[in-house]
């Protein structure tokens, strides 16, 4: 396999911030061409000026709301329009919800589903047909350690979307290795970035120990992706924490969540 990416191109969503903006600069240094995509145009408009004061890419942004299920013809028309069209997707947008499930409203929840994993699903369904005419593809799903975890309490919805992008992204790689086409569902735990700054008092009951960079991530990402793996999971304790929430007992965990549940509001 070779490690020649110069001239190829790469869409990464959630490309403003966190492990998307790192994987962004990645792909940068490696001479491939970006489309970074966010909601925050003035963020990416940033990102690119900087990161072509670097490197000699050509970099496309496109401001999207990836919660609207219209976004993702749009913004496949525009790459297509462009002659932009990725060989590489990077589907990393996301977000946490922290309230009970029966107080987030109906289009939150529908919100949150399209940016966690319609988009997934729609963007690599758009943009595999090309990778397979071109004969090569790399898919980076940006998973969480949360999709091995047999229950949640935030919302009753984060480890079952990350569960269905872990699942979704092994069956994508199956399906089409022989294409030369890679899928691999990259799994991280606790994470400094925007999505994990929001969790208030509760990062800073978190130990030092199990927080990685999402500089880290994003390179981990890249690169296991690359050697053609379909599953990664970040860090040693990450994949101890994996194993031991394959080993542990269907009451165990009932009764580690009913703790939990008694200390919300």
């Amino acid at each position: 396999m070779t490690d020649n990416f110069i001239g190829k191109n790469a869409l990464i969503t959630g490309a403003s911030s966190g492990i998307g903006k790192d994987i962004a600069y990645i792909m940068a240094e490696k001479g491939i061409n970006l489309i970074l995509l966010a909601r925050r145009e003035d963020a990416l408009i940033k990102i690119k000026e900087d990161i072509q004061d670097k490197f000699s890419i050509n970099i496309m942004v496109i401001a999207a709301d990836l919660s609207q299920i219209p976004e993702y013809e749009r913004i496949y028309d525009e790459c297509k329009r462009n002659h932009f069209m990725p060989d590489f997707l990077v589907n990393n947008a996301g977000y946490g919800t922290l309230d009970s499930f029966h107080k987030i409203s109906y289009e939150d929840h529908i919100k949150f589903i399209n940016v966690l994993t319609t988009s997934v699903v729609s963007l690599t369904q758009l943009f595999i047909q090309n990778m397979i005419s071109n004969g090569f593809g790399r898919i980076i799903n940006i998973a969480s350690l949360a999709g091995f975890a047999p229950a949640s309490n935030s919302g009753g919805m984060y480890t079952a979307v990350k569960s269905m992008v872990i699942k979704f992204s092994e069956g994508i790689h199956k399906e089409y290795k022989d294409n030369n086409i890679y899928c691999c569902a990259v799994c991280p735990g606790f994470t400094h970035t925007e999505f994990h700054d929001q969790m208030g008092e509760f990062k800073s009951s978190i130990p030092s120990f199990m927080w990685m960079s999402s500089k880290t991530v994003a390179k981990q990402a890249f690169d296991e992706t690359m050697k053609g793996k379909d599953l990664y999971i970040n860090g040693g304790i990450n994949k101890f924490l994996a194993f031991l929430m394959w080993l542990t007992p269907k009451w165990l965990t009932n009764l580690y969540y009913k703790l939990i549940m008694r200390k919300r509001p």
